[in-house]
């Protein structure tokens, strides 16, 4: 009988159907994709498409090695559907000769040239540079190459395009993104002028003749000189959806004698299926301006960015003085007896988000609970707050769990000063029961806990908590733009089969004490902390050996004891010998020998 060759280990991933696979891909982080992907050869090939579906690229170098391989491996290229190029954002420490960085945006724009005849499923492509200009060639050849783009983002430095470019030359857009960095404003670009009004007027043309189905339209800056925008009012699209207005808009003003004219509200009176409005930085649009706003406009409003007046005025709109006034007074008592409050935008608004943070005052936190407690609908929150020194900021928090007991989602900054406990943060937190992901950043108050023990305590006070993120701040004395983080933390929660919390999957990172410390830039550990108490039957128990080499925080104590215990072992053995040595050799013992 012939000898039967024993069967080789399969893992059960390899019988998922590749659909299957590919929509189990769309509940990971992009992380996770990867190992997942190096799972086996198999699980790679099914995987790929969701590896390089959406591509970002910072620094030199990294562009330099992507662009190369997705020229030279297009089965790999052709998953491609949305790529970000940084070629002037250095997340490492500049290796290469300092007098090729004003060549950088030449040479990344010759390689995303070459790259582009194999990405043939291209639909979002993004230029962020910040002063040079990329070769004009590489708008022609994305344009030729890439029948299914209709998605482009572009930046402005120093230096504009010419009006002949072909970046003006793509038809039938449906988002469009422009950003002004700062040296378009250094250069004094942003000032009407015979150079500028060609390039501007090809680029509106594009955009309001040759791209009547535009979804999206983001026109942002860094500097609160505006441009000129005035074209921009006059536009009519009518699929627009997503609107981004920074400090670029309405360029000049109206002569002093003439009459008030507000052309951006009646752009967004022509425009009722906007359901994002993102208004960032210091535009030229002030919150009076918007109480004149139809009270039937933006009836489908979803998202918004902006400040609390922003808000507070889009929602109060149309309103009377008198009205108004009787309209908070019953929102006053109706929020005394835990009734909310009718608003315009209480069925619709989902996410809110305040980029600029909020200086905290005596009446801060009621202007906050006034302006979200009728928002029934509201999911996803987004704040930033400025902490002054005694401040309570822990009232604050509680002012928007009593406003937003539905959150989904919160994103909370507390900076300039420590703020809290995250052991007073997790008893606040309980009353939040359908928070699905948290992210917190805070001055860390001295004497605070371990990250993974605090971590702990918002993991068992809010077990519906799918995984969140924690981050110590430093003290910085301005709160824009956020300062690193000295320590940060993911975790991901998981539960049983009846919702009770059993592990915590830890990630930490802290900054580095010395400069050369794993280049400089911080440490990385990950362990698994067991929740469940140490006298739960299905918890294992340890011994000294697992507990020595355990990752987490038992580890490192029982290796710290058995460190100390081994110092304390040879002292010991140092004073005996020394002893011994001494009584050995002295005068009395000679004589008695």
């Amino acid at each position: 009988m012939p000898w039967a060759k024993p069967p080789s280990s399969v893992s059960p991933l390899h019988g998922v159907h590749a659909d299957i696979l590919l929509e189990i891909t769309t509940y990971l982080d992009p992380s996770d994709i990867l190992h997942l992907s190096l799972v086996s050869s198999v699980i790679h090939v099914q995987a790929v498409s969701a590896l390089y579906a959406s591509v970002e690229l910072q620094g030199p170098e990294q562009c330099e090695a992507t662009l190369g391989m997705l020229q030279e491996c297009p089965a790999t290229a052709r998953h491609v559907r949305k790529l970000v190029v940084r070629p002037e954002k250095h997340p490492k420490p500049l290796r290469h000769d300092a007098s090729r960085f004003w060549d950088h945006a030449r040479v990344v724009s010759r390689l995303v040239r070459s790259a582009a005849r194999n990405l043939d499923a291209l639909q979002a492509f993004e230029w962020d540079g910040e002063d040079m200009l990329p070769d004009d060639r590489m708008w022609l050849e994305l344009r030729a190459r890439c029948p299914y783009l209709r998605h482009i983002g572009t930046t402005f430095g120093c230096y504009l395009p010419s009006p002949s470019s072909d970046l003006f030359h793509f038809n039938d857009l449906i988002g469009f993104s422009l950003t002004f960095k700062d040296g378009f404003y250094a250069h004094q670009l942003h000032l009407p002028s015979r150079e500028s009004e060609p390039v501007f007027t090809r680029l509106w043309d594009m955009l309001i003749h040759r791209c009547p189905n535009l979804e999206s339209l983001s026109l942002a800056g860094t500097s609160t000189e505006p441009s000129d925008a005035a074209r921009l009012c006059s536009a009519r699209w009518p699929r627009l959806r997503k609107l981004t207005i920074g400090d670029v808009v309405f360029g000049f003003s109206p002569p002093p004698h003439a009459p008030p004219v507000q052309p951006f509200l009646d752009f967004l009176e022509r425009h009722p299926m906007l359901e994002g409005l993102h208004i960032l930085g210091h535009p030229g649009i002030a919150p009076v301006d918007l109480a004149e706003l139809d009270p039937n406009a933006l009836p489908g409003l979803r998202d918004f960015s902006g400040s609390l007046d922003h808000l507070r005025t889009l929602l109060e709109r149309g309103q009377t003085v008198d009205n108004a006034q009787g309209a908070n007074a019953n929102a006053a008592q109706d929020h005394e007896q835990g009734l909310p409050s009718p608003l315009p935008l209480a069925k619709s608004l989902r996410r809110i988000c305040f980029p600029e943070p909020m200086q905290l005052r005596e009446l801060t936190p009621l202007m906050v609970a006034r302006t979200l407690t009728g928002l029934h609908a509201l999911t996803a929150l987004k704040v930033t707050f400025a902490l002054q020194s005694g401040y309570d900021s822990s009232g604050v928090f509680r002012t928007i769990v009593a406003s937003c007991p539905q959150l989904l989602h919160l994103d909370l900054t507390c900076a300039c000063k420590p703020s809290f406990y995250l052991e007073s943060f997790s008893r606040s937190l309980r009353s939040l029961t359908r928070l699905r992901t948290l992210r917190l950043a805070v001055v860390k108050v001295p004497g605070e806990e371990p990250m993974h023990a605090g971590a702990a305590r918002i993991a068992l006070a809010n077990p519906r908590l799918a995984h969140f993120a924690l981050a110590y701040i430093p003290p910085a004395a301005a709160a824009h733009p956020p300062p690193r983080a000295l320590e940060a933390g993911r975790f991901e929660l998981v539960c049983d089969a009846h919702g009770l919390p059993v592990a915590l999957v830890v990630s930490e990172w802290r900054a580095a004490l010395v400069r050369w410390t794993r280049g400089g830039r911080g440490w990385t550990r990950r362990w698994v902390c067991d929740l469940r108490p140490s006298g739960h039957p299905d918890v294992v128990r340890k011994g000294w050996g697992e507990l020595l080499v355990e990752k987490g925080p038992a580890g490192e104590e029982v290796r710290l004891l058995a460190f100390c215990i081994v110092l304390a072992s040879v002292a010991l053995w140092g004073v005996a010998w020394r002893a011994a040595g001494y009584r050995l050799f002295s005068p009395a013992w000679r004589t008695v020998a």
